[in-house]
C-alpha cells in the first residue's frame, strides 16, 4: 500500500472527476499514423511496443466502420485512448484457420460474416463439466465474512458480454462496427446452419476464455473478489424476448449454465462474486458493451426498465442464497437522467421481495458517473446497497492534456478529498467498480522515467479506492494483445504497476502454494496457517487494558489459552445468535437446501448450518450474558476483527464496516436485547473493539512480513 503524505487542496470537483465531463466511456482506437510511428520509434521497455521497427502498430482507418470518432462527437462523447495492436498480430490471425486457438475455424463459411461453420461444441471434459446450474448450501458465515470483507478484485470482461476492442480477432467475422456481442451474432445470420455455428462459436468463448485455472491464479495473487459483467441474454433464451436478441436465442441455451459454473470455480477460491448486469434492454448508454453499439439508448422507458425489473427478480430469486454472491449490480453505467434515479428503489424493493435471502443480499448500483448522487442514495436507505463508481483518467481533453505526473497530484488532492467525502456520506458503501492504470500517450510521452510514472499513477489509485472505500475492481482481468496494453490488462499491470499481493494486510501472498485447494476443511494457502494461529489467540482484552500494547494482547494470549471465557469459539459470540446467523438469518422453512441446491454441506473450515445452529442455541444465555451494550460493542468488534482475519481467505479485515455495525445492532434490536437509543454507544465500543483487534493482528503481520 502506497503511504506517501496527501496534498489535501480542493479543486473544483469537475476537475478532479474526469468522466464527470464526459458522457461516457469512448471504446479505444486504434493510433493514427504519426502516433503509431512515434511509439514504435520510442523504446518503453515493452509496454507499449513489440518492437523498435516503425509502423508496428496497426492504425486506424479514418471513417472506416470501426472507427469510433467519426460517428460520435468528442464534446459529448469524450476523446477516445489509444489501442495498441501490433501489426505481427494482424499477420498471424489474418487466416482464421492460422489461430490454434480458434478450434471453430472451418473451411466453410456461414452468415454474412463469413463465420466459421460448426455443427455443434461440446465442453471441455465433455457434458458432465456443464451441469444444470446447483449450488452448495448457503453458509451465513461465510457468506459474512466474502459480503462485508475489504474487496480486492478484478472484472472478468468479455467474457460474457463481448467488447471488440479488447478481442479483435473474436471479432473478425463480425459485420458493423465489430464491436458489440450482437455483431458476432449478426455475422453469423440467421439461418440454421448460422445459428448452430454461432452457439457453437460462442460456447467455446464461454469455455475456455476464462478457466478455473484462472480463479486459482487470482486467488494465489490476494484476489477475493471479481466483477462478472453479464448481459440480459446471458440469463438464458427467455430472457431474449422482446429483444434483438431474441432471433438468436438458441445461441444462449446453456449460457446460464457457464455463468452457474464460473461462480461455483470462484467458490472454490474463496472469491465473491458480484454479478453485474452489463446491458439492459434497449441499451441504457447506446454503447458497445450494452450489447449493442447502434447508439440507440432506449431504456429509459416503462416497457425495458419493467423488463430489466423481471430479469433482475429473477436473478435475485435465484442466486441469493449462493454463499459466494457477495452482490448483485443493478445496471453498468446508465446515463445520468431522473427516470433512472426513480427506477432504482422501485427495482430494489422488487428484488428485495424475491425471497426471504434476496432481503439481504447486497445490491450494488452504478452512480452514472455523479459520485455524490450515488452516495446520497445510500445514504436515502437502510439496507444493503452500495455504491460503484467508475474512474478512468484518458477520456476527456483534460486528461489527455495532464502530465502523469499532474494526474497523481490532483489523485493525491482533490479526488482524495472527494472520494472520502463522499464514502463517509455513503457509510463506506463505495467502491471503485472499473479503474484502470491507462494513461493518454500525451501524459507520459514527455516523462523522463514512464514506467515509474505510471506505476505510481496506479499503485496512487489502489492506495484511495482502498483507503476511501470498500475496495476495488480492476478492468479487466485479461484481453487480446494485453502485453501492449499493460493499463487495461491485469495480468500484466499486475506485474508491471501494481503490487503483486493484494493481500488487505500486505502479506505478499503470491508465493503460495495453491495445491489441493478447493472446499476443504484445511489452509487454502497452507503458508497462512501459523500467522491464523497466532491472530486466533489474540486475548479479547477489557476496556480498561485496551491502552495496552498490540504485544501485550499477545503475552497475555500466551498465557490464557485455557481461559474459559475466551475459547476460541468466536463464531458463537458475535451477535444475538452468532456470527453471520444474526445478519443473514432466514426462515425455518428456507434453511434447508432447495431442489436446485446440491446436498448441505459445510464451507472452509466451518461445519454444517444446522450444526452451527444447534450449538448456537445453546450458547444464547451465554451471549446475552454480557452486562453493558458497551462491553458487547468491543467484544463483537473484536472477535469479529479476528473471525476475518484468520478465515479461509487469506486475511481478511472488515470493508464495509458502517454497514456491518449497523446490522449487527439492528439484529440486536430485533432480539430484544439491545433499544434504539443504545446504537451509539454500541458502536463507539465496536470500533474501539476492532481496533484493539487490528493493532494486534498488525504486528503479528509486520513480524512476518519482517521474516520473510
Amino acid at each position: 500500500m502506497r503511504l506517501l503524505s496527501r496534498d489535501t487542496s480542493f479543486n473544483t470537483v469537475a476537475s478532479a472527476l474526469s468522466l464527470a465531463a464526459a458522457n461516457y466511456k469512448p471504446i479505444p482506437q486504434l493510433p493514427t499514423a504519426n502516433q503509431s510511428t512515434a511509439i514504435s520509434a520510442a523504446n518503453t521497455g515493452g509496454r507499449n511496443t513489440v518492437n523498435t521497427q516503425p509502423n508496428s502498430f496497426q492504425v486506424q482507418n479514418t471513417g472506416s466502420t470501426t472507427d469510433w470518432t467519426a460517428t460520435h462527437n468528442s464534446s459529448d462523447w469524450g476523446v477516445p485512448s489509444t489501442l495498441y495492436v501490433p501489426v505481427e498480430a494482424l499477420n498471424q490471425t489474418a487466416s482464421a484457420d492460422a489461430d490454434p486457438a480458434r478450434k471453430l475455424a472451418s473451411s466453410r463459411k456461414v452468415g454474412p460474416g463469413n463465420c466459421p461453420y460448426s455443427s455443434g461444441y461440446t465442453p471441455n471434459g465433455g457434458w458432465a463439466k456443464l451441469p444444470p446450474p446447483t449450488f452448495p448450501a448457503f453458509d451465513p458465515v461465510k457468506a459474512t465474512i466474502m459480503r462485508y470483507r475489504q474487496q480486492q478484485g478484478v472484472n472478468l470482461g468479455a467474457w460474457f458480454v463481448q467488447e471488440g476492442w479488447m478481442e479483435g480477432n473474436f471479432m473478425s467475422c463480425a459485420t458493423g462496427t465489430k464491436q458489440a456481442e450482437f455483431d458476432i451474432l449478426d455475422g453469423f445470420g440467421t439461418s440454421s446452419d448460422g445459428l448452430t455455428s454461432a452457439r457453437a462459436y460462442m460456447e467455446e468463448r464461454w469455455d475456455t476464455w476464462i478457466t478455473e485455472d484462472d480463479f486459482r491464479n487470482l486467488a494465489a495473487q490476494g484476489i477475493n473478489t471479481v466483477r462478472l459483467p453479464i448481459g440480459y441474454w446471458s440469463a438464458g433464451p427467455y430472457f431474449t424476448h422482446y429483444s434483438p436478441f431474441d432471433q438468436y436465442k438458441s445461441v444462449y441455451e446453456y449460457s446460464w449454465r457457464y455463468v452457474a459454473r464460473a461462480i461455483n470455480w470462484a467458490a472454490k477460491y474463496d472469491i465473491g462474486v458480484i454479478v453485474d448486469l452489463h446491458g439492459a434492454y434497449g441499451s441504457q448508454n447506446g454503447q458497445a458493451h450494452s450489447g449493442l453499439n447502434d447508439g440507440n439508448i432506449e431504456w429509459y422507458n416503462s416497457w425495458n426498465q419493467g423488463l430489466t425489473t423481471e430479469l433482475l427478480v429473477w436473478i435475485a430469486k435465484e442466486i441469493s442464497d449462493v454463499t459466494n454472491v457477495i452482490g448483485i449490480e443493478l445496471l453498468n453505467e446508465p446515463q445520468n437522467r431522473d427516470s433512472y434515479w426513480s427506477w432504482l428503489p422501485t427495482a430494489m424493493d422488487a428484488m428485495r421481495n424475491a425471497s426471504s435471502y434476496a432481503k439481504t443480499i447486497p445490491l450494488y448500483f452504478h452512480d452514472a458517473f455523479v459520485l455524490s448522487k450515488g452516495a446520497a442514495f445510500v445514504q436515502s436507505r437502510s439496507d444493503y446497497v452500495v455504491s460503484d463508481h467508475h474512474a478512468y483518467y484518458v477520456y476527456t481533453p483534460s486528461d489527455q492534456a495532464l502530465t502523469a505526473q499532474g494526474h497523481i497530484t490532483k489523485l493525491d488532492g482533490s479526488i482524495f478529498t472527494q472520494f472520502g467525502k463522499q464514502s463517509s456520506v455513503a457509510r463506506r458503501n463505495l467502491i471503485v467498480g472499473e479503474w484502470s492504470c491507462a494513461l493518454a500517450w500525451s501524459s507520459i510521452k514527455d516523462s523522463k522515467n514512464p514506467q515509474k510514472d505510471q506505476m505510481e499513477f496506479c499503485q496512487t489509485q489502489q492506495d484511495i479506492w482502498q483507503t476511501t472505500g470498500a475496495g476495488w475492481t480492476f478492468w479487466s482481468y485479461k484481453m487480446e494483445n494485453c502485453d501492449q496494453n499493460s493499463g487495461w490488462c491485469f495480468q500484466s499491470a499486475s506485474n508491471q504497476f501494481l503490487q503483486g499481493n493484494f493481500s488487505s494486510w500486505g502479506i505478499p501472498v503470491s508465493s503460495a502454494s495453491l495445491a489441493g485447494a478447493g472446499n476443504v476443511t484445511g489452509d487454502k494457502l497452507g503458508f497462512v496457517s501459523p500467522i491464523r494461529t497466532e491472530i486466533s489467540r489474540i486475548q479479547l482484552p477489557s476496556n480498561s487494558t485496551v491502552a495496552k500494547s498490540a504485544k501485550s494482547f499477545l503475552a497475555v494470549a500466551a498465557q490464557s489459552d485455557d481461559d474459559q471465557d475466551d475459547d476460541g469459539d468466536d463464531i458463537s459470540k458475535v451477535g444475538p445468535h452468532g456470527f453471520g446467523n444474526s445478519l443473514l438469518a432466514v426462515n425455518a422453512s428456507e434453511a434447508s437446501p432447495s431442489q436446485h441446491k446440491v446436498e448441505e454441506r459445510g464451507v472452509g473450515s466451518y461445519t454444517t448450518f444446522a450444526a452451527r445452529r444447534a450449538q448456537q442455541d445453546r450458547l444464547l444465555t451465554r451471549a446475552a450474558s454480557n452486562t453493558t451494550v458497551g462491553d458487547r460493542g468491543f467484544s463483537d468488534g473484536f472477535y469479529t476483527s479476528r473471525i476475518l482475519a484468520s478465515s479461509t481467505d487469506s486475511l481478511s479485515r472488515l470493508g464495509f464496516a458502517n454497514q456491518y455495525q449497523m446490522d449487527t445492532f439492528n439484529a440486536y434490536v430485533t432480539a430484544g436485547q439491545f433499544k434504539t437509543t443504545d446504537q451509539a454507544t454500541y458502536i463507539a465500543q465496536f470500533v474501539a473493539g476492532v481496533q484493539a483487534a487490528e493493532s494486534a493482528i498488525s504486528y503479528i503481520v509486520t513480524n512476518y512480513a519482517n521474516k520473510n
